[in-house]
């Protein structure tokens, strides 16, 4: 059995400053609460990863260290991907993904709206149309190694997000 958290990254500021890129944005304290709070239902849950994905954009990145400092992973060791922000098919992030093997049994991966919504929504058969900041669903697979990952095989376990907890 393999676990696959997927996470978009917490409420961050708005880009009012034309001089600062949309890479370069941070995280609210807003969005550093929201991201402790899901972090903490995967924990009371028992749901610890043993490998960290992010993109290498700046809210997602502090996004992913929330969450490592809450679940006690070191965040020096996050893997830290540019596609993840630059974009992505459904077919290059099951490839990313097949190539990590049977060593890992729970992987989180942090990114970004559209892709991280509409990639979640072709592993399972639910139909999500609200994946707001820090939206986290953990989906299983009936599988012993991420190359036999497949669309539409995943278990929603959890569908997470700030204001279910408000």
């Amino acid at each position: 059995m393999k676990k696959l958290i997927l996470v978009r990254h917490s409420k961050t500021e708005q880009l009012y400053d034309y001089s600062k890129s949309d890479f370069e944005r941070k995280l609210l304290p807003r969005g550093q609460k929201d991201a402790e709070l899901i972090a903490n239902q995967l924990k009371a849950k028992n749901i610890i990863p043993d490998l960290f994905i992010t993109s290498k954009a700046k809210r997602a990145k502090q996004t992913a260290k929330v969450f490592a400092e809450q679940l006690g992973y070191d965040s020096n060791n996050i893997v830290k991907e540019q596609f993840l922000y630059d974009g992505y098919t459904t077919g290059e992030m099951l490839s990313y993904i097949e190539k990590i093997g049977s060593q890992h049994d729970c992987i989180i991966i942090f990114g970004h709206n559209p892709d991280i919504a509409s990639f979640t929504t072709r592993l399972v058969s639910d139909d999500l149309w609200h994946f707001p900041t820090s939206c986290t669903t953990v989906i299983n697979f009936n599988i012993d190694n991420w190359k036999d990952i497949e669309v539409g095989a995943g278990k929603m376990e959890l569908y997470l997000y700030p204001k279910m907890f408000k």
